[in-house]
């Protein structure tokens, strides 16, 4: 195991011992998009390993494999990469800190692997789903993958309902505090994460 991360408070070390890197893909403010890897990460920072260098202070988009997107801004460099110190909006940095552990959990055997499919934060999370006979209701999309998606809703419908996200179909597979799990019926392509709700 790798201790993970720079500027660790106590209470987060157990979300920093990552056994492995996570490829990911980073875009910059003009809209250029790098491949790198992510050898270690905390609820604070991670280190990007990638040939090209970037600025500090440049802001940034990354999505990682395994964790979804995340924001932060480039700080110092490291050898063949640099630091990217994140910034988290409202209450994600406690969701992040708990996705961490998990994985820590999955990769001790300690947790089944429950997603068959890296989980994505859509860019638009606006949304509605379509119910059997054409009823509509408004949704946020918490996550996306290719195979299913969350969705915060009041109204939850029952397991097993058939469900039309944007163009998806699918059928409901689980609820959650505050909504519930679709999975499609049809696997989406990595490309249509975000086309496929409009």
């Amino acid at each position: 195991m790798t201790q993970f991360g720079k500027r660790l408070a106590p209470a987060a070390q157990s979300a920093a011992l990552m056994p492995q890197a996570f490829p990911a893909r980073y875009l910059l403010p003009d809209g250029t998009e790098r491949p790198c890897e992510v050898t270690a990460i905390d609820p604070d920072s991670a280190l990007f390993l990638g040939d090209e260098a970037v600025p500090e202070g440049t802001a940034l988009i990354a999505y990682i494999e395994d964790i979804g997107r995340v924001d932060g801004t480039a700080g110092e460099p490291a050898d063949n990469g640099f630091w990217v110190n994140l910034s988290f909006a409202g209450n994600r940095q406690p969701r992040f800190v708990r996705h961490l552990r998990w994985l820590i959990r999955r990769e001790r055997g300690l947790a089944a692997a429950e997603r068959r499919h890296t989980r994505y934060e859509p860019s638009s999370k606006s949304a509605r789903f379509a119910l059997p006979g054409g009823r509509e209701q408004p949704c946020e999309v918490i996550d996306i993958s290719m195979s299913g998606a969350g969705l915060r809703s009041q109204l939850k419908p029952s397991i097993g309902s058939p469900v039309t996200l944007g163009r998806m179909k699918g059928r409901v597979v689980r609820h959650f505090e505050g909504g519930f799990a679709l999975e499609f019926l049809t696997p989406l392509e990595r490309s249509d994460l975000d086309s496929a709700l409009r």
